[in-house]
């Protein structure tokens, strides 16, 4: 049985969505990043500001991708699972990497710290 009427998914609740998309799709959460809407010749078009967490500079990475290369797998992800989610054609996608926090230490880190201070 079909009803007649419209469904509206407001702009607020399209952001928050592609905000946690992104986030996923960087590792990071969802108050990391920040989205921007706007039209882009009738397909959605997205800004986003992403804060990432900066490895310890000295410890071992866990990765081998670039940031560059994060971006455009996050952009990939973004566009098929925007689609998915909201049925919404994404158009241009800009990610702006606005900033850093560093990690907070594992327990590994901060016992070698310590390590490190007695032997100085």
């Amino acid at each position: 049985m079909s009803r007649a009427g419209h469904t509206r998914i407001t702009q607020h609740a399209l952001r928050k969505t592609l905000e946690a998309v992104t986030a996923q799709a960087f590792r990071i959460g969802a108050g990391n990043v920040a989205a921007e809407l706007e039209d882009d010749a009738g397909k959605l078009g997205v800004s986003l500001s992403v804060k990432l967490s900066l490895p310890p500079l000295l410890g071992p990475r866990k990765t081998t991708d670039t940031v560059f290369q994060q971006a455009q797998a996050a952009r990939t992800q973004l566009v098929s699972r925007g689609l998915e989610l909201t049925g919404l054609e994404i158009g241009r996608v800009d990610i702006r990497l606005a900033g850093a926090k560093q990690q907070p230490p594992t327990k590994d880190q901060s016992t070698e710290r310590v390590d490190e201070r007695r032997v100085l």
